[in-house]
């Protein structure tokens, strides 16, 4: 006749913590993004640039692209924000910044705005200055008509 010993009782698993699993998660999610690299770059190599676009406005996108210019060599970031005047007239903030391996450019922002005349329609362009966008500096430069 057989006896039951303490090894033949079925085993429990341990589970580990729910930090544990949710760090695991996150090591495994950068891990495959440091894997898809090569192909972000190869894309960006042949294509010249990345961008993904954030909104309906013209131009209105996350931009990332090459530089490789005889003095400046590197990647050039562009995000943007907006600015609403009211229902149907929005400025676009783009700031551009650079991470450069040859030569040194200062970060550069600009302002564009435009129109609309209904829902839907499309945006007609207004003006454009070279510097951060402002309900003040709109309206003292008389930008909107």
């Amino acid at each position: 006749m057989e006896t039951a010993t303490e090894t033949d009782a079925p085993v429990q698993a341990v589970r580990g913590s729910p930090l544990r699993r949710i760090g695991c998660g996150i090591a495994l999610t950068l891990w495959f993004l440091l894997l898809l690299t090569p192909c972000i770059m190869v894309y960006a190599a042949s294509q010249g640039e990345i961008t993904i676009p954030q909104g309906d406005l013209p131009g209105q996108s996350i931009r990332l692209w090459m530089i490789q210019e005889a003095r400046l060599q590197g990647i050039g970031v562009a995000s943007t924000s907006v600015l609403t005047i009211d229902g149907d007239t929005r400025c676009l903030q783009t700031d551009n910044r650079f991470l450069l391996w040859r030569g040194n450019e200062p970060p550069v922002t600009y302002c564009e705005c435009f129109r609309r005349s209904a829902d839907g329609a499309k945006w007609d362009f207004i003006s454009s200055a070279e510097d951060a966008c402002t309900a003040q500096t709109l309206q003292s430069d008389e930008m909107l008509p």
